[in-house]
């Protein structure tokens, strides 16, 4: 951690910590960073407010855009699972798009363990949408959906479920706390007086447009570090809660986390960078450009999906293709990976009539078979995951 670039920040204090470093069992004594509580009116430019603007403009194209679609899981349900994908995968867990479809499939089970754990993300995720058109956003709320994702971590986590009681870095696994790249509060009363001023400034009324409030909240919360794992997924799930909260969406449409991880030295330096010099423009500005890119993205994506079901939807009428068949097809967006045993759950049919759309979607190209099995075969629209692999 670069001390002497702390040292001298004039939003947060560096105070000293000892311990037993569980990874290398020396003793240590050294340094952490404790923030000062959220400004109420930051120092920013005209550039960072244009930025803002930008974002809040991009922002309503695209809620515009979902309250005109037939059916908003037609964006929402692509949209969690890139975002699942790159959250995940910003934390250094990693797993395919077609894997991660495959895993919502009834009676699926991850592939991998690491599928597994962006799956509990999604559920997650899923939870915390339900929760939040009646809840404020709350330590209590985090802490819960903290639970669920540590676990179902490939690695065991202290303190699942609740506010840390030991001391974290930030960093590779296995360097020593003096060659990590930050070091957040130590566990007692400087985090948790942090963490409440955190939780009243969050859903505090501001005049600042929730973009920066966004920006702000995610800043504070990653550098307060709340819990022993998962922050960065749980910090990034809050954005979108903060947009949702605000009404600056009425959909879980929008993903940040691929923006992010695109860039992940620059948003981890922005991060840093603004802990050592108090300056909150920089790090706005790039948050702000992030939601803006995104948002415009799934504007576009929207576009194109709709183009591609009206496509698709028309072939089959040439053909006169109806009944099961153009049920399904109207179905993958939201699940554009399928199986025969899906199809008959969702749609009632017996194994041939499921098996006679799948068959027929295969020869228009729609669906392509995903295995290369004889049995158990796994089907996927490719169109449609190749867009959500663009968000």
């Amino acid at each position: 951690m670069d001390v002497e670039r702390l040292r001298q920040s004039p939003i947060g204090k560096l105070v000293e910590i000892t311990g037993v470093d569980p990874r290398t069992m020396r003793d240590y004594a050294y340094k952490a960073f404790v923030p000062e509580p959220l400004p109420t009116q930051p120092a920013l430019t005209h550039a960072t407010w244009n930025a803002a603007s930008d974002a809040a403009g991009a922002l309503g194209r695209l809620k515009q855009v979902c309250a005109h679609l037939p059916n908003p899981q037609l964006l929402i349900a692509p949209a969690l699972a890139k975002e699942a994908q790159a959250t995940s995968a910003l934390e250094g867990t990693y797993g395919a798009l077609p894997d991660v479809l495959e895993a919502r499939l009834p009676g699926f089970e991850p592939r991998t363990p690491e599928i597994k754990e962006i799956n509990a993300y999604e559920r997650m995720a899923t939870l915390a949408f339900d929760w939040i058109s009646d809840r404020e956003i709350a330590l209590t709320m985090l802490a819960d959906l903290q639970g669920i994702l540590a676990r179902a971590s490939r690695r065991p986590s202290l303190d699942p479920g609740k506010i840390r009681e030991h001391q974290v870095i930030i960093g590779p696994e296995d360097c020593a706390i003096e060659d990590a790249r930050f070091i957040p509060p130590p566990p007692d009363d400087r985090l948790r007086s942090g963490l409440d001023a955190w939780e009243a400034w969050v859903r505090k009324d501001h005049d600042l447009p929730v973009v920066i409030r966004a920006a702000l909240a995610h800043y504070q919360f990653e550098t307060l570090h709340p819990f022993g794992d998962c922050n960065g997924r749980v910090g990034r799930l809050v954005v979108v809660l903060q947009l949702l909260r605000a009404g600056a969406l009425d959909e879980p449409s929008l993903t940040i986390s691929p923006w992010l991880l695109r860039r992940r030295d620059q948003y981890q330096e922005h991060l840093l960078t603004t802990s050592t010099s108090g300056d909150w423009n920089p790090w706005v500005r790039f948050f702000a450009r992030g939601v803006t890119e995104q948002a415009l993205s799934h504007v576009e994506v929207a576009k194109q999906l709709l183009d591609w079901a009206a496509d698709v939807r028309g072939q089959l009428l040439e053909r006169h293709w109806t009944g099961t068949i153009a049920s399904v097809a109207e179905n993958l967006i939201e699940w554009p990976v399928v199986t025969n045993t899906l199809l008959q759950q969702r749609f009632g049919v017996t194994a041939p009539t499921g098996q006679s759309a799948i068959d027929r979607l295969v020869d228009l190209g729609v669906l392509s078979e995903m295995t290369g099995k004889t049995y158990g075969r796994i089907y996927g629209a490719s169109h449609v995951i190749s867009l959500v692999e663009s968000l």
